[in-house]
């Protein structure tokens, strides 16, 4: 028989049938999820899935949210597809800024035009020059510096399993992120750097990417590797 304290039948009066169920000592309990009439074996997706709004699959998620993405730069990825990073055209279009009639903040990367989405990615003298110096490591050379370009390429790639697909998926991300945290130094921290710096960091976060993947033994791998400087067999699966 279940001990139960006497103040939960108060606040929790279903409890009150519970002394009515016969316990069957022989047979081992089991946590179930009732979703509408079905009723099936208790998990944490099922609860999820059971809970959540449903709503259609917007096109770009393979381009966000892919396996061995980079969480972080995965996240601000989705921000940017759906507008929603707090760049000055987006602080505009809330009630009190209209009211307090607040002007637009120039671009802190390049002082010469205003702050936006499309802007920050990558239209801005700077950013512009950052994503041409890193584009080429991702397969991406003649692609253009319109994120809404750089968005329609993934896109026509994002079911492919290609190592170099799934590289420029990640060098596109690496360089929105890191640009976003120079935007956000120069504004909190009043801290700069130049854009060979940025490029720097981005070209070695993706290289230490790779370094802790296992790719397919082929010539196309094997010399996409090379190109990053990665050499050996330790990011190489011989299928063994």
């Amino acid at each position: 028989m279940w001990l139960l304290p006497e103040a939960w039948r108060d606040l929790y009066r279903v409890l009150n049938q519970i002394d009515l169920v016969q316990v069957n000592p022989d047979v081992s309990d089991q946590v179930f999820w009732k979703d509408g009439n079905d009723l099936n074996n208790f998990s944490s997706s099922g609860v999820w899935n059971s809970i959540r709004t449903r709503e259609a699959d917007v096109d770009w998620f393979k381009i966000v949210w892919f396996s061995q993405c980079i969480p972080r730069h995965a996240f601000l990825m989705w921000l940017i597809m759906r507008g929603k990073l707090l760049t000055q055209d987006k602080i505009l279009q809330w009630d009190f800024a209209r009211r307090k009639n607040m002007n637009m903040m120039c671009c802190l990367l390049c002082y010469a035009d205003v702050d936006s989405h499309a802007h920050l990615f990558f239209e801005c003298k700077f950013s512009s020059q950052v994503w041409c110096s890193v584009r080429n490591k991702g397969g991406m050379a003649s692609v253009g510096s319109k994120w809404d370009t750089i968005v329609a390429w993934l896109s026509s790639r994002a079911s492919s399993k290609s190592a170099i697909n799934f590289v420029s998926r990640i060098v596109v991300a690496t360089t929105a992120y890191i640009v976003w945290q120079e935007q956000n130094a120069r504004l909190f921290k009043n801290h700069a750097r130049p854009p060979d710096v940025l490029c720097e960091i981005i070209l070695a976060t993706v290289r230490y990417k790779l370094m802790g993947l296992k790719f397919k033994h082929t010539v196309r791998v094997r010399s996409l590797l090379d190109d990053w400087g990665i050499h050996g067999d330790s990011v190489i699966d011989n299928g063994g």
